[in-house]
């Protein structure tokens, strides 16, 4: 009888930690199960490697939900398609820059502002998930002939698919350059150039720059500059002694001038006393004219005084110039030679050419 007591106690704690369990489960996913779930589906024209079941759904690297399904419209829709299907839910807490009391109604908001989903790819492993965001340009909507059950947000081609695509094209329009006649092309160039004559040109030429550096060298130090600087130089000595000697008839003219406008001056005097109703606009008149000489005097003083300098350097250069000109017409008439840079024959001891 104990025997029999002992196995019905077991048996019913058996069957109550069950119902307790039961419970606790049931307490604890009530609410997974009540809770309604909103549905979305986007649609890709690229290979989404890497997604899975279950992958993350984020706004700008907040999770918003999480896949459900990946598949294709021709097994959902019975349409030709080869675009790849997915569906992923959105949570409760789902908020994407827009407001509203559910999840459906912000993400329609966020979709008529823009808000498109493209793959990306958690760093090295190489797992996938979908990223949403608010394209500046606009989303690029694939083309669909069929009405989504679920809440449709337009898609991006992923950044792999961007440089997968910008690769190809560049590789295509590599291709179709014509390399062979590229080549033709450039050696028809090569052979225009003439490069041969070009370089023999190019020597020619530094050829007679070091001929004419040399000429040019021994004018500089040729005898006949070194005279020509001397005699210039002389000649500006001669100019200074000029200026200098005219200095005092130049002072004694000027004196000259004032003793005379002050003759002038006593002449006025003495004819505006004589004359005193008849003269007297005449003296005015006088006085003006003397006032003038006695201003134009100081000017032409100072005139010479302050270019005496410049006087100077010119009447040396006159003379200079003069005596080269005198030089240069005697070598000419006796030597024409000498105007191609030539050096005069040399004249023998008894006077005769040889």
């Amino acid at each position: 009888m104990t025997q029999k007591t002992n196995y019905f106690k077991l048996g019913l704690f058996v069957i109550l930690a069950f119902a307790l369990t039961a419970a606790m489960l049931i307490a604890l996913g009530a609410g997974q199960f009540l809770k309604t779930e909103t549905l979305a589906e986007t649609y890709f024209n690229e290979s989404v490697q890497g997604l899975n079941i279950g992958s993350e759904v984020k706004y700008k690297g907040v999770k918003i939900g999480a896949v459900k399904a990946i598949t294709t419209p021709t097994k959902v829709y019975n349409i030709a398609s080869n675009y790849v299907l997915v569906t992923f839910s959105l949570s409760e807490d789902c908020y994407v820059g827009q407001t509203g009391k559910t999840p459906k109604e912000r993400m329609k908001k966020a979709v008529d502002d823009g808000l498109s989903v493209f793959l990306s790819f958690n760093g090295l492993t190489g797992s996938a998930y979908l990223e949403t965001d608010y394209k500046k340009n606009g989303p690029d909507d694939l083309q669909i002939a069929w009405t989504p059950e679920n809440l449709y947000v337009p898609s991006q081609p992923s950044n792999i698919k961007q440089v997968s695509d910008a690769i190809s094209q560049a590789m295509e329009t590599l291709g179709s350059i014509d390399f062979q006649e590229m080549k033709k092309d450039l050696a028809a160039l090569l052979k225009s150039l003439n490069i041969t004559n070009v370089s023999a040109q190019a020597e020619s030429l530094l050829k007679e720059l070091r001929q004419t550096n040399k000429d040019l060298g021994k004018n500089l130090t040729s005898g006949r500059l070194k005279q020509i600087l001397a005699d210039a130089g002389s000649s500006v000595a001669d100019l200074k002694q000029i200026v200098h000697a005219a200095k005092g008839p130049i002072t004694q003219t000027l004196a000259d001038i004032n003793t005379a406008s002050g003759s002038f001056k006593h002449i006025a005097t003495g004819l505006e006393q004589g004359y005193e109703g008849k003269l007297t606009e005449m003296a005015d008149r006088m006085d003006t004219v003397l006032a003038s000489l006695e201003k134009t005097s100081r000017l032409l003083e100072n005139t010479i005084w302050t270019n005496a300098d410049i006087i100077e350097k010119t009447i040396g250069n006159l003379e200079d110039t003069t005596d080269n000109l005198n030089q240069f017409t005697r070598e000419l008439r006796e030597y024409p030679g000498s105007i191609l840079m030539k050096a005069p024959p040399k004249t023998s001891t008894s006077g005769k050419e040889k």
